[in-house]
């Protein structure tokens, strides 16, 4: 219990350092950019344009009412996409500090979900646009309850990349692994497909209702496109998913912390 509260005490004291690494880390990331942060709204929104019409065109679904779901499909994974293949890089990308500085190595993984979690609030503003046109009170009511989502979200994205981050160290190959694992989990998990197109298969099925990224999706799903306050099962899931994957981090962190600088 006394390392737990040295640990937790020591990322405090260094709140100041991460913080700024955060807002760092989101400044460069569209350095010399002409448009700047609002490519984090225009890039998931012509994605969404693409993938409305040809999903939408293959699946007769509703382009208008279709697009808000793929949108915000695409916003939320972007976070398992950054978080478990590009945060693979956060050790060797900080290493300069790591080997100079005693601050928990966590808190470089810590000041990447920080700037990870920023972008995806920014990119809601490209799914209230859309579902302002469609309904303008789901707007009220998807930002209202978009804070529980916000902290899972943020406990998977610091997570994701503690565990990326030292496997990324220890490992080159991971960051291609783990996009064709990821690239597998999109297909199984209704990121773009919507229910009604897993239940002409009961396995198909079984697998979208048990899915934790179903859940996941769901938390920001429902209040915006639905004006719907997500389930007790949403939250437990989501929230189960979020501990399961800090537990693993922490464990590694332990495991790995003092070793890591032999990686970089």
């Amino acid at each position: 219990m006394e390392n737990l509260f040295v640990f937790w005490k020591k990322i405090y004291e260094s709140r100041y350092f991460w913080m700024m690494q955060a807002k760092i880390d989101l400044k460069n990331k569209f350095r010399r950019s002409k448009l700047g942060l609002l490519w984090v709204c225009v890039t998931p929104l012509c994605l969404t344009i693409i993938m409305a019409f040809v999903f939408g065109t293959a699946f007769h679904q509703d382009i208008i009412s279709y697009a808000p779901y793929v949108l915000s499909g695409i916003i939320t994974w972007d976070i398992f996409t950054v978080s478990f293949v590009a945060g693979s890089g956060i050790m060797i990308g900080s290493s300069p500090y790591i080997k100079q500085t005693n601050h928990p190595v966590v808190i470089y993984p810590l000041k990447a979900a920080i700037a990870e979690i920023a972008s995806f609030l920014i990119s809601t503003a490209a799914l209230g646009i859309w579902v302002m046109f469609i309904n303008p009170l789901h707007v009220l009511f998807g930002y209202i309850f978009i804070a529980p989502a916000l902290i899972i979200y943020f406990m998977i994205s610091w997570g994701g990349m503690i565990i990326a981050s030292y496997i990324g160290a220890k490992y080159r190959d991971y960051p291609q692994l783990a996009t064709l694992l990821l690239q597998l989990l999109w297909y199984m998990s209704p990121v773009f497909f919507q229910e009604s197109m897993f239940e002409s298969n009961e396995l198909l099925h079984t697998i979208f209702v048990v899915n934790p990224i179903t859940h996941l999706l769901e938390l920001i799903r429902k209040p915006f496109l639905a004006g719907q306050i997500p389930t007790g099962i949403d939250y437990l899931i989501s929230i189960s998913f979020a501990a399961v994957i800090l537990f693993i981090a922490f464990l590694l962190n332990r495991k790995n912390e003092r070793d890591v600088v032999f990686y970089i």
